[in-house]
């Protein structure tokens, strides 16, 4: 690799090879799950044959990289795609080469087992094989990119936008993203701190329910991701965070769409701890996200000046203090004695210091946690 750098905050490389240099982008097209890698010959040579090896492995991503292929993958061909694929519940992968003749030779194997670092810093299991279904043969002239296309969407989505133009609808997405923080966030650091907290704000698509009931009253629905790869969205994460990630960089609509979309979520005076994924229902085992929705919804009006939010909001509000005052689920409740918020229950972490190891919840500090008073405090006073 001679050289890595960030383009409107998307990966460029540039390889060197005898002289020969080859540039190579990955991007996305915006809420596809489409992968698109353009390659670009620029230096040394007029023309070379390139051979690209794509290597799959078909899993959760929660599942360890170590994970045996025990099933057998098939390759086929529909309109014009290689088609990769393997037993439900599992899409499909579509994959094209786009900008040369291409060819495939089918050459189906195990790889020997790959080193993933990440994994290995954090502790998991680091090896793991990979299934080949072949390599792609294609000829790189000068000055002519040519993009692998790889997704799990229909062939109709695919072929909705051409991979040449992605890269410019993508920065023009990014330059519209850039136009609504304020000006002195358009400069090359801060910018790039905005582009990077874009890729946290998305639309929960798998939960039908949501859409189909903001949509029936004139919303939309949006979260926060609460850390790639292995989060969904987290109530406590998406409070914390909705200052920065949405009100500094000027998304405004967006900072409105999650606090109603959560707050149409609260249940005995909660919110969702978080949304596992795939299903319609929140796990509520949290004691300090309710109040953080407090501080969240302070900041947003602050900033926006957005009352009609607040007075659909209140109701919401006032019902979470009642509920904390009266007591509910995990032992939250308030201690009459003192006015103090009083939590916890067996197997449950309630707090931010929320690690859990199969039955053993690692800090349980059940009780009068000093920073959950002072949320429930702050909560109060905003009230």
């Amino acid at each position: 690799v001679k050289s890595f750098s960030l383009v409107a905050g998307l990966p460029v490389w540039r390889y060197a090879v005898d002289r020969v240099e080859i540039e190579k982008h990955i991007y996305m097209p915006y809420r596809q799950n489409t992968v698109i890698v353009t390659y670009c010959l620029k230096e040394g040579a007029d023309k070379i044959t390139l051979e690209l090896h794509p290597a799959i492995h078909f899993r959760s991503y929660e599942s360890p990289v170590s994970l045996q292929v025990s099933t057998r993958y098939a390759l086929g061909a529909s309109g014009g795609y290689h088609v990769l694929s393997t037993d439900p519940p599992y899409p499909p992968l579509r994959m094209k080469i786009v900008g040369c003749n291409e060819k495939f030779v089918a050459d189906e194997h195990l790889t020997s087992e790959f080193v993933y670092p990440f994994e290995e810093a954090r502790g998991y299991e680091f090896r793991g094989a990979l299934w080949a279904a072949g390599h792609f043969q294609l000829e790189l002239t000068k000055d002519e990119p040519v993009q692998l296309v790889a997704s799990t969407e229909s062939e109709d989505v695919m072929s909705a936008i051409d991979p040449k133009d992605v890269m410019d609808y993508e920065q023009e997405r990014r330059r519209g993203v850039l136009r609504m923080a304020h000006p002195a966030l358009q400069a090359p650091l801060p910018a790039e701190l905005v582009l990077a907290a874009d890729q946290f704000v998305f639309t929960p698509v798998g939960r039908v329910i949501d859409t189909v009931r903001a949509n029936a009253t004139g919303d939309e629905i949006r979260s926060v991701i609460a850390g790639y790869h292995w989060f969904t969205d987290w109530g406590r994460d998406t409070m914390i965070s909705l200052e920065g990630l949405t009100l500094v960089t000027g998304r405004w609509r967006e900072a409105g769409y999650i606090l109603r979309t959560f707050a149409h979520y609260v249940k005995d005076g909660l919110i969702p701890n978080m949304f596992p994924d795939g299903s319609n229902q929140g796990l509520y085992h949290t004691c300090d996200a309710t109040l953080w929705f407090f501080h969240a919804v302070e900041r947003y009006v602050d900033t926006t000046g957005d009352r009609a939010t607040l007075a659909q909001l209140l109701p919401v509000m006032e019902s979470i203090v009642a509920h904390h005052i009266a007591g509910t689920r995990f032992g939250i409740r308030v201690d009459p004695k003192d006015g103090l918020l009083t939590q916890g229950a067996l197997g449950y972490q309630l707090t931010w210091m929320d690690a859990k190891v199969d039955d053993w919840v690692v800090t349980p500090r059940r009780g009068k946690a000093v920073e959950i008073n002072a949320l429930w405090y702050n909560a109060l006073c905003l009230l």
